[in-house]
């Protein structure tokens, strides 16, 4: 093996040298944002393999394939290396590779199929089935990520839902007994699914004869991302590194943002009591934001109490302040925020340098309304567009129905909902609904239906009952038929099918804020219509032009943009109320929001609606923005007699000065805008 020699010295700044060169035994890498955390590890690993280090006896982990495709092809472009490390990937591909062939220790065969994410389910379902009572009982999509998160986070299923899912307390022992089931009928199906691969290595290293094999093995091991490992991820990793100890941890615990997939922020603090003699490296020099950036960031993550103190430093400074916009209501945030990338665009930056970062998909519907209104192309990552969603198109189908009940297309989406509905009956529905002269013949329609298909019926006549008897009010508007819809029993179709419902009734209730100004239905369909084809330009347009991107914050981690927009800075919005409850909670938002401010190179917006309508009686500005000292932030919108905006305990009113207007809008101290007519 012919290894490239390298110019280390050359090649790493002096935070980044001392890891590569000085890596061996416990070592805890604190790598800060933008610190050029992969480099460093991968100029470990080509240090190693210089050193002489056989490459069957280094274990590199990651997170992710793309992750692990990059640093793997990193490594042998540095080292000239002609074949892949044999022993790097994701803690699942690992656990599968180990697995071929020691399966049988835990009663499996070598042979055993790995179930995709959707074969899990319908085995899930199978098992569910057995168990099921009552209409309302719970989805096998619901039951199998509780399920799921008790695995990872190594808790019985009981205490989960004590902790986090309170609601399905009643069914706690049920949904125990499903998962001992669920995991009987993948053992006589000689199966594992994904979570199998990570429990099942973790106790396949209980056994000291494999232990001490693979400890033995290798020598060195780094793992990627520590921070968002969980509780049998870290337990899996401290077997391995019994005998060597050389295990190299980077993470930065002010980036853990993942708690709801069982990453354990604890992993990463805790690191120093599991190996005392552990040595810390800080990676601080950023190579990414301003100085003006991380000054921001910088402050609002001390905040925290849970945390590894650290101070990035930035390569260049001199650039704009972070900037905090406040508007009057949702519909004026996005607006403002179309004509600040548009003004970008005019100086010729490329699109795909600007971002709009939220805490939640809810947050993002104005913004895309008004950005196609202006004819901005743009990526929409951490889920889907809002007009592109299941329950938004569920609601909108009721809405087509409700205008134009010869919608054959709107018909089948709402009727597939309903239990006992099947395709023949449906299509008997639909039949018989094109004869009908007008909407008031409709509740007929029952007359020719018998058994599961006529109690599906009914049940679909009681949420379309809601938009009929909510129509005949003085000045409905299209918003008002939407409420009328949270209001019937779709809303027990959400509940019992999606594990987060109430963030998709927090998007039909924004969809309802939203549309209160359409009285006319026909012509909301038709922007919702539109809204649709926008998403999905021609290839052509794809060619010529580029697009911003609009992300949750989760999905932006690791990336980074010339000009950033966070938007919704509200209470209950972000930091968001669920997680507020749980422990921790408030730490992990702050965390967040760390994680969002630093994707930026060059420009920070920060924005929310003064308007506080459709975010809850504890909605204002959010705790962060009060957090932030006032000399860092370039303040465009308020002017007061007092330092902060936050914090008036005078009786000094407050000035709001829209960019559009010169007349200061007075405000008393203390308030926050619940309505538009407070102005």
């Amino acid at each position: 093996m012919t290894i490239h020699m390298i110019n280390f010295e050359q090649e790493l700044n002096q935070e980044q040298l001392d890891v590569v060169q000085n890596g061996d035994g416990p070592c805890l890498v604190l790598a800060g944002a933008g610190s050029g955390k992969t480099r460093t590890i991968t100029y470990r690993v080509a240090y190693l393999l210089e050193k002489g280090i056989n490459p069957e006896n280094i274990l590199l982990v990651t997170f992710t394939n793309k992750a692990a495709n990059e640093m793997i092809e990193r490594v042998q472009k540095i080292t000239g290396l002609e074949s892949r490390l044999p022993w790097s990937g994701t803690f699942h591909h690992i656990g599968n590779k180990i697995l071929r062939k020691y399966a049988a220790h835990l009663g499996y065969k070598n042979n055993f199929t790995v179930l995709d994410a959707d074969d899990a389910q319908s085995l899930l379902k199978l098992v569910v089935k057995e168990f099921k009572t009552g209409e309302k009982f719970p989805s096998a999509k619901i039951i199998g990520n509780i399920i799921s998160y008790a695995r990872n986070a190594d808790q019985a299923v009981g205490e989960v839902i004590d902790k986090k899912y309170p609601g399905y307390w009643p069914l706690s022992d049920t949904f125990a007994d499903i998962a001992s089931r669920y995991a009987m009928k993948k053992k006589e199906a000689n199966a594992m699914d994904f979570d199998d691969l990570l429990v099942n290595l973790s106790a396949l290293l209980n056994l000291p004869a494999v232990q001490h094999y693979f400890a033995t093995q290798f020598q060195y091991i780094l793992v990627d991302e520590y921070q968002d490992t969980n509780k049998i991820q870290a337990a899996i990793i401290d077997k391995l590194a019994v005998i060597h100890k050389n295990i190299l941890v980077v993470g930065d615990d002010a980036q853990s943002i993942y708690s709801f997939r069982a990453a354990d922020i604890r992993n990463i603090l805790n690191f120093e009591e599991k190996y005392p003699d552990a040595k810390i490296f800080r990676l601080e020099t950023n190579y990414r934001s301003s100085e003006e950036i991380l000054d921001l960031a910088n402050n609002v993550i001390s905040n925290n109490s849970k945390q590894y103190a650290k101070k990035l430093r930035a390569l260049k400074s001199g650039l704009p302040k972070p900037a905090l916009h406040p508007q009057i209501d949702q519909e004026s945030e996005a607006n403002f925020i179309v004509k600040k990338i548009v003004e970008a665009l005019d100086t010729g930056i490329n699109p795909n340098q600007i971002a709009v970062l939220f805490r939640a998909t809810h947050h993002s519907q104005a913004l895309e309304i008004a950005l196609a209104r202006a004819g901005i192309l743009y990526d929409y990552r951490g889920g889907l567009r809002f007009f592109e969603r299941a329950h938004v198109k569920d609601i909108l189908s009721y809405l087509r129905i409700f205008n134009n009940l010869a919608d054959t297309a709107a018909w089948m989406r709402i009727l597939q909902h309903e239990e006992g509905v099947g395709p023949a009956a449906a299509q008997k529905i639909i039949a018989q609904v094109q004869r009908l002269e007008n909407i008031d013949q409709l509740k007929n329609i029952g007359d020719i239906l018998s058994g599961k298909a006529l109690a599906g019926w009914n049940n679909f006549f009681k949420i379309f009952e809601k938009l009929l008897q909510r129509s005949t009010e003085p000045d409905c508007n299209t918003g008002e038929l939407i409420s009328a819809l949270l209001e019937s029993p779709y809303i027990d179709y959400l509940e019992t099918e999606f594990i987060d419902s109430d963030d998709r009734k927090k998007d039909l209730k924004q969809l309802a804020e939203i549309s209160k100004k359409q009285k006319d239905l026909s012509d909301f369909l038709a922007e919702a219509s539109l809204q649709e084809s926008f998403a999905h330009p021609t290839d052509q347009q794809k060619l010529k032009e580029g697009r911003i991107v609009l992300s949750t914050i989760h999905q932006a981690k690791g990336l980074e943009w010339k000009i950033i927009f966070i938007i919704n800075l509200v209470n209950e919005g972000f930091p968001n109320a669920r997680a507020l409850r749980e422990e921790n909670g408030l730490e992990e938002e702050r965390r967040l929001f760390y994680v969002a401010v630093t994707r930026a190179k060059e420009n920070v917006y920060l924005t929310f609606p003064m308007q506080a309508d459709g975010w809850g009686s504890g909605a204002g500005p959010s705790i962060f923005l009060s957090e932030i000292s006032q000399d860092l932030i370039d303040d465009h919108s308020l002017l007061r007699s007092s330092s902060s905006v936050f914090n008036n305990s005078n009786d000094d009113e407050i000035q709001y000065i829209s960019e559009d207007d010169d007349q200061p809008i007075k405000i008393k101290p203390g308030s926050f805008l619940r309505n538009v007519d407070d102005l």
